[in-house]
């Protein structure tokens, strides 16, 4: 629950069932161009909605570019939205400033993608777990308790061998999993995990990825896993949302949307997906050509029409596709289905 303090900007809605309900939500950086001081946009997260159940992961998964580290950030009020609503727990929790936003921040952990440069290298193991305590004027007492019991879940052990050590004396998954410990040391309720192990070892990845779905499972949290490999979702996901441009093209359920990708970015990401099975060495992918575009420029009507082989000329390149459930809670947003 969020503290009784947090009192938030807006209602409670009293019948939600969702943790996190994001509507709507835009987040465009401001670019400034040319002699006259025309303003021209970077629509790095252009009209996204989805709702997160309490104990519930959520992947959401597109190339680089697509916005969906920015989608994230905004989620955690690291970026104020362009427009939109952000609900968690039944606050709006939008345009929140100052002490609310820092009671909000309590509930959401975040886990970076580069581990070391997440961590202050100037501070011990302790002295950066206990700074978010401090912060949040956690009592000495506390605070022993929890870095101890965050470092013991993380399987740092024993803590004795771990507590004094500075980042550059820890392994890259050592690393991670500290910046795991101080995701969960506030006792969270969401974990925001931008690309949690793309910068690790293959060998290191598996274990930290079923490290985070212990955790989620034993705390019962939420997450939102971010990602751009769509072969690591099927271990740690419910749900996938696909991210193109700045927008969600496909959502459904995790198994749904890997045996059945109606959306052909989402087809693309997985022919793009390594197999490790040698008989397939020699196959040729169907792959789009071209690259992602510019979201300070994006393409009119379907953001994916200048890629896609099924584009209809005056259709596909003149209107946005509405969201269609092509099956039951499998939702697409392209022409072929509407």
């Amino acid at each position: 629950m969020l503290d009784a303090g947090f009192t938030g900007r807006g209602e409670r809605m009293v019948n939600s069932q969702a943790l996190l309900s994001v509507r709507d939500l835009r987040k465009w950086h401001e670019l400034k161009r040319g002699l006259f001081g025309r303003v021209d946009y970077v629509k790095a997260v252009d009209g996204v909605s989805f709702d997160l159940k309490r104990g519930e992961a959520v992947s959401i998964v597109g190339e680089s570019g697509s916005g969906k580290t920015t989608l994230g950030k905004t989620i955690l009020r690291l970026y104020k939205p362009t427009s939109g609503v952000i609900l968690f727990d039944g606050i709006d929790v939008t345009n929140l400033k100052s002490r609310e936003l820092r009671e909000y921040r309590r509930n959401v952990g975040f886990v970076q993608q580069d581990p070391f440069g997440a961590l202050a290298p100037f501070m011990t193991v302790r002295q950066i777990l206990e700074e978010p305590l401090i912060i949040n004027k956690i009592k000495k007492r506390e605070r022993i308790k929890r870095i101890r019991s965050s470092l013991e879940e993380v399987r740092l052990t024993p803590v004795e061998d771990f507590i004094n050590k500075y980042p550059h004396m820890l392994s890259g998954g050592q690393q991670q999993r500290l910046v795991i410990a101080r995701a969960i040391i506030l006792n969270p309720k969401l974990i925001i995990a931008d690309e949690p192990v793309s910068m690790l070892d293959a060998s290191v990845r598996i274990e930290i990825l079923t490290l985070l779905r212990e955790l989620q499972r034993r705390h019962n949290l939420s997450v939102i896993y971010i990602t751009h490999d769509l072969s690591t979702t099927r271990y740690f996901s419910e749900w996938i949302y696909i991210m193109y441009a700045g927008k969600i093209v496909e959502k459904a359920e995790t198994g749904e949307v890997l045996s059945k990708p109606f959306h052909p970015y989402t087809r693309a990401l997985l022919n793009a997906t390594p197999d490790p099975d040698p008989k397939n060495r020699f196959v040729m992918r169907d792959v789009p050509p071209g690259e992602p575009p510019s979201l300070a420029n994006p393409p009119k009507g379907c953001r994916f029409h200048p890629r896609c082989i099924y584009m209809k000329k005056g259709l596909c390149d003149k209107k946005e596709p509405p969201e269609v459930e092509v099956e039951r809670n499998h939702l697409v947003g392209c022409w072929l289905y509407a």
